[in-house]
């Protein structure tokens, strides 16, 4: 009976095939030449119609949205959902999704997947000219199971550190996989943009650093090995489904081993779609002049000043 069953792999990579092909919610480029190698045929020809569709510069024709005729303000529904990458008046199939709905999706959760699990290729990270270390978290499991160890270097990384960093700059740039290799190769500008704005704002920033499995903390341990005024670490967000092309700037003044948060500031959802890696880079460096004139960070930079 078992060589009877049918070969339902040629059906599925079809199937996906035309969904990706039409998808009309969908970041402009995540997957690349550079993701890693698919184990099996279907896999394989899933990556091959997910490279297609991303790599397409116009985004597909917005399509109507269902139902519409029962809404007391269906322009107002439509033009909501043609503003937002976000799922709005999908529809329902009885108690369930629309079958494309469901479809969609499965393949934005692979992506968030493939995103957390992907590394970056060799090349990219030659272009960025940076110290390449490597967190305590020997593997991918490792860190995403233990993420304290994603906060510490590990001790030949330690090293490197010291022999190959530059010491004593204003600023020190970090940039890391986090949970999403991908957001940094998407945003291949942020670096230069980064240096250009805190050069304006008078600060130095020495030779980057980029960390394998970073978690946010190992910037507190770099800016303490460094002696550096301030941190500034830029790694990939948790993705959601279909935005693992989103980058956070987080930022410490005076670092120190487990640093509190409210004393670093974030700028969240760089990315293509979201916030300009020119604009990230200006408002970072005007947070840290704001640490420098105060001598700290975090709230104390955020809250508002009082007279009394």
């Amino acid at each position: 009976m078992a060589n009877d069953a049918p070969n339902l792999e040629p059906l599925i990579a079809e199937i996906v095939r035309q969904v990706l092909a039409d998808s009309a919610r969908r970041p402009a480029a995540l997957p690349s030449d550079d993701s890693p190698i698919p184990s099996t045929r279907v896999e394989r020809e899933v990556a091959t119609a997910l490279a297609g569709v991303f790599s397409r510069a116009p985004q597909p024709p917005f399509r109507p949205l269902p139902g519409l005729d029962r809404l007391a303000d269906p322009g107002g529904l439509n033009k909501l959902a043609k503003a937002t990458p976000s799922r709005i008046g999908i529809g329902r199939a009885g108690l369930r999704y629309p079958t494309r709905t469901y479809l969609d999706l499965r393949t934005d959760h692979g992506l968030a997947r493939e995103a957390v699990a992907a590394v970056p290729p060799a090349e990219f990270l030659r272009t960025l000219g940076a110290v390449e270390l490597h967190t305590k978290a020997a593997d991918l499991d490792t860190f995403l199971l233990q993420p304290n160890l994603g906060r510490q270097l590990d001790d030949a990384s330690l090293q490197a550190l010291r022999n190959q960093g530059t010491r004593g700059a204003d600023v020190q740039i970090i940039l890391a996989d986090g949970l999403s290799a991908w957001a940094a190769q998407k945003n291949p500008g942020l670096l230069a943009a980064l240096q250009r704005a805190l050069t304006a704002q008078g600060f130095s920033h020495g030779k980057p650093i980029w960390v394998h499995r970073a978690r946010i903390a190992v910037a507190d341990q770099i800016g303490v090995e460094m002696a550096a005024k301030a941190t500034l670490i830029a790694l990939g967000e948790r993705p959601g489904l279909g935005t693992g092309d989103s980058l956070s700037l987080y930022l410490a003044w005076n670092p120190k081993i487990g640093q509190d948060n409210a004393e670093k500031n974030c700028i969240s959802n760089v990315r293509p779609a979201g916030l300009s890696v020119e604009e990230a880079a200006r408002q970072a460096a005007e947070i840290l002049k704001k640490a420098q004139a105060l001598g700290q960070g975090g709230l104390a930079v955020a809250a508002p000043q009082r007279t009394w």
